[in-house]
C-alpha cells in the first residue's frame, strides 16, 4: 500500500463543501469519483481539514492510501483528466505512512476577500460586496484575536462539545488594494465558522456599530450567540497548509 499526499484547488461556488454528503455535490465526491476511474478501487480521503458551502481553496491537501503502485505525476494527470474544471491537482508526491494531512500540519493560511469599491456581478462568487470600512477600527479589533484563546465564542454552536476549541493565531494582516480588502489568517487550526465568525464581527466593527473590545468580550464569554454575524463563504479561501 502507498500513501500520496496531494495538493489541489478549486473553485467552491457549486459544492455543499468539501465533505461528502451522500449524492449532493461536494468537492471530496467529485475526489473519489476521479479516484475510482484512475485506480479502479474506492478510496478514503483525508484532507487537510474540511472547507464550508462555497468557499474556495489554493492549496488544500489531503492524502490517500492506494493498493496499487501508480507514479505520482501519472497519478496527477489521470486524476485531472476525470475532474471537474473547477477542481485541480496541482501537486502529487509519495510521503511516508506516518504522515498524515490532518495531524500532521503544523499551521494553516486562510485568506478573506472583500469588494469595497463598487458592486460587481462578475466577482460576487468570489468576495462580498461591503463597502464605507473603519479599516484602522479593524486592526484595532484583530489585536484581540492574535495568540491563543479559546475560541467557543467564534465557532460554531453544532461543534462536537469534546472538541477543544482552543487554538492559536499566529497571525492576521489587512491588505488594502484597490479594489478590495484582503485578510490573512495564520494560525495552527480553526474552527467550523471561526474565521467567517470573526470576519462578520470585524466587519460590525468596521462599520462602526460595535468598538474593538467588542472581540475581547466575545473570547472572554465564549458563547456563540455574541459572535452570530456570519460572513459568506464565497469570500473564505483555503490559501495554504504548511507541514
Amino acid at each position: 500500500m502507498s500513501r500520496y499526499m496531494l495538493t489541489c484547488s478549486y473553485d467552491g461556488y457549486n459544492y455543499m463543501g468539501f465533505q461528502i454528503q451522500n449524492a449532493l455535490p461536494t468537492i471530496e465526491l467529485e475526489l473519489m469519483k476521479a479516484f475510482y476511474k484512475v485506480c479502479k478501487e474506492e478510496v478514503k480521503i483525508y484532507p487537510s481539514g474540511r472547507t464550508d458551502r462555497y468557499v474556495h481553496a489554493i492549496g488544500q491537501v489531503f492524502h490517500v492510501d492506494l493498493n496499487i503502485n501508480i507514479p505520482p505525476e501519472g497519478l496527477l494527470k489521470g486524476l485531472n483528466a476525470y475532474l471537474p474544471k473547477d477542481i485541480f491537482i496541482k501537486e502529487c508526491k509519495l510521503v511516508n505512512e506516518d504522515f498524515h494531512a490532518r495531524f500532521s500540519a503544523k499551521q494553516k493560511e486562510y485568506r478573506y476577500y472583500i469588494n469595497t469599491k463598487a458592486y460587481d456581478p462578475l466577482t460576487v462568487r468570489y468576495m462580498p460586496y461591503i463597502p464605507n470600512l473603519d479599516i484602522d477600527a479593524m486592526h484595532e479589533a484583530i489585536s484581540y484575536l492574535i495568540g491563543e484563546h479559546d475560541f467557543k465564542g467564534f465557532a460554531s454552536a453544532s461543534i462536537d462539545p469534546r472538541k477543544s476549541t482552543i487554538k492559536t493565531i499566529f497571525h492576521i494582516e489587512i491588505i488594502s488594494k484597490e479594489a478590495y480588502l484582503e485578510f490573512r489568517f495564520v494560525g495552527n487550526g480553526f474552527l467550523k465558522y471561526q474565521i467567517r465568525r470573526m470576519m462578520g464581527m470585524l466587519v460590525e466593527i468596521g462599520r462602526h456599530h460595535f468598538e474593538p473590545h467588542r472581540i475581547k468580550e466575545i473570547l472572554e464569554s465564549k458563547n456563540p450567540c455574541d459572535s452570530k454575524y456570519i460572513l459568506d463563504g464565497c469570500g473564505l479561501y483555503l490559501f495554504k497548509v504548511e507541514y
